[in-house]
């Protein structure tokens, strides 16, 4: 057997005494590794061996094979690659193109926008100990809406709203929502904390400003000491760690089917410093996210039957998030893959 071995090794030098180039090298090795039969026999004879003492014998040629097959296919390649390079530098034209390949190759990428957002958001989150959660795309009803006191007649359960699949009862899910739904029902404990980051679809336009996809955050709390103020705290303190800056926020009355009580949450404009201009319809102020205590008839409905629990959500575009944070005007430019966009959108950002 051994013999049998070293018969190949003096192939395998010949084969590659005669190869000029990197293409024909990995044939080579192709030829005497993954598609070798000696190799793939003795493999096959290590795994169907039931016998130990046979099992090591084989084990031990398998790994002198590999050790000198390595070495010996190792060594040619630098010697391919270094001859390839100095080619180079006797070639005055070559040399500048390969120069124009190392400086191509010094310039660093971006992280985009929504990853810079979303990064901040995963670090500020960790840090307060909630939960990560992965959530589903493609739902039913029962946790899109059902669980969320959103009842048949609602407008969102339409198709133009919404978009449903042919399997009956399946959905796109239209909010990260459906991640709460799953949490609150299937989590037994007394304290939830948890948070997810993914795609939602609706049926809208796509323009400067409405996407039929977007990225949104959902986040909530549930425990017997949970207040609207650990609430207030934990937004305002998330919205100035994205923005980077103290900001005018404030909480406005509204409706959700799952919260109540329910609240608009939006910030002081950038750009007018509420003075009043076109981005904020000369109001002042930016609508930013829905939010809310967890109602307690939905907290029935997933089971939780304890009048003492009580719990906060909210739901924020990441898209949204990013516009205000690098003043980008169009929510198009997210998914287009303008170079130009992408390296230039944090220009002058602090």
């Amino acid at each position: 057997m051994n013999n049998e071995i070293e018969k190949i090794f003096l192939l395998l030098k010949k084969e590659l005494k005669e190869t000029e180039n990197l293409e024909s090298w990995k044939q080579i090795k192709a030829k005497y590794l993954t598609k070798s039969l000696f190799f793939n026999n003795l493999k096959n004879n290590l795994k169907n061996s039931k016998d130990s003492e046979e099992k090591i014998k084989i084990g031990k040629l398998i790994q002198f094979y590999l050790l000198n097959i390595n070495q010996i296919l190792n060594n040619k390649r630098k010697d391919l690659e270094n001859n390839f390079f100095a080619s180079y530098q006797k070639n005055p034209l070559l040399e500048k193109e390969i120069s124009d390949i190392i400086i191509t190759k010094k310039i660093r990428g971006n992280i985009h926008p929504l990853t810079k957002i979303t990064l901040m958001i995963n670090k500020y989150f960790d840090n307060l100990n909630f939960n990560y959660v992965y959530g589903n795309e493609i739902e039913i009803e029962k946790f899109n809406f059902d669980y969320l006191n959103i009842p048949k007649d609602h407008p969102a359960r339409e198709m133009q709203d919404t978009f449903y699949l042919e399997n009956e009862n399946k959905l796109l899910r239209t909010h990260t929502t459906n991640i709460t739904a799953r949490k609150l029902l299937l989590d037994k404990s007394n304290l939830l904390k948890y948070y997810t980051i993914g795609i939602v679809y609706r049926n809208d336009d796509n323009d400067a400003t409405h996407s039929i996809q977007f990225n949104q955050l959902d986040f909530f709390m549930l425990s017997k000491s949970t207040s609207l103020a650990n609430f207030k705290y934990i937004l305002i303190n998330l919205l100035e760690t994205i923005f980077d800056k103290n900001i005018p926020i404030r909480f406005r009355p509204s409706y959700f089917p799952f919260t109540e009580p329910s609240f608009e949450v939006d910030v002081g404009c950038f750009k007018c410093k509420q003075n009043g201009c076109e981005i904020c319809k000369n109001s002042g102020w930016i609508e930013i996210l829905g939010s809310g205590m967890i109602s307690h008839h939905v907290l029935k409905l997933v089971g939780k039957n304890d009048s003492n629990m009580q719990g906060f959500a909210a739901g924020i575009g990441i898209e949204r998030l990013a516009m205000l944070r690098f003043n980008i005007k169009d929510i198009r430019n997210f998914y287009l893959n303008n170079l130009s966009f992408l390296r230039n959108y944090d220009k002058g950002d602090k």
